[in-house]
């Protein structure tokens, strides 16, 4: 069992890259978010991480944060684009944080024309997995806005394992059999203070 890699981090970068056909062939989620459910996040890649799915976290993206330490907006754009272009999903991680960043809303639109957009223009009918929203706990059972209902919508841990289980192909009891993922019920799961269970 080979984890998922960060393919923002150069490290792990170079370990996808001696991999089998196979693992380079996984999919690729690149996680949008507000800087300030970063702790959340960790736990969401964590949890893709050990269902064998690379991601891209943006922590560890040093272009990306040199750009931004230097306060130059056009870099921090094209390291965003380019982690981007380089998944094959987008996962937007909302609280009620994100409604006031300026970035969210720029990574979703970019993500429609990239990895939706891109599929279409090459003959590949794509649905509505590659581009998903995940509510957090806080606003689990909220009514989402216009600019947000584009997308697959995930609103706690039940619907982040279906997930799990579209976008590898897998059935997710198999996934929960092989200690991939977690069910739902269990008594104590990884992801308890972050999602809602029930959803």
């Amino acid at each position: 069992m080979v984890k998922g890699y960060n393919k923002a981090d150069v490290w792990d970068k170079i370990s996808w890259l001696l991999e089998p056909k196979e693992v380079k062939e996984r999919p690729c989620v690149f996680l949008s978010h507000k800087k300030e459910d970063k702790k959340e996040c960790r736990k969401i890649v964590e949890y893709l991480k050990e269902a064998e799915i690379d991601y891209y976290l943006d922590e560890l993206d040093k272009d990306l944060q040199q750009a931004a330490a230097q306060g130059n907006s056009e870099l921090i754009t094209e390291s965003i684009k380019k982690g981007i272009r380089e998944s094959t999903h987008m996962l937007v991680v909302v609280s009620e944080k994100t409604y006031k960043s300026q970035w969210v809303p720029f990574e979703i639109g970019y993500g429609h024309s990239a990895i939706l957009d891109k599929g279409l223009q090459e003959g590949i009918i794509e649905n509505r997995i590659k581009l998903s929203v995940l509510t957090l706990k806080d606003i689990s059972e909220k009514q989402l806005p216009d600019f947000l209902q584009v997308a697959y919508i995930i609103r706690g841990t039940k619907s982040l394992n279906e997930y799990i289980s579209k976008v590898t192909n897998r059935l997710e009891k198999s996934l929960i059999n092989e200690s991939r993922i977690f069910s739902n019920n269990q008594r104590s799961h990884p992801l308890d203070d972050v999602l809602n269970w029930k959803l």
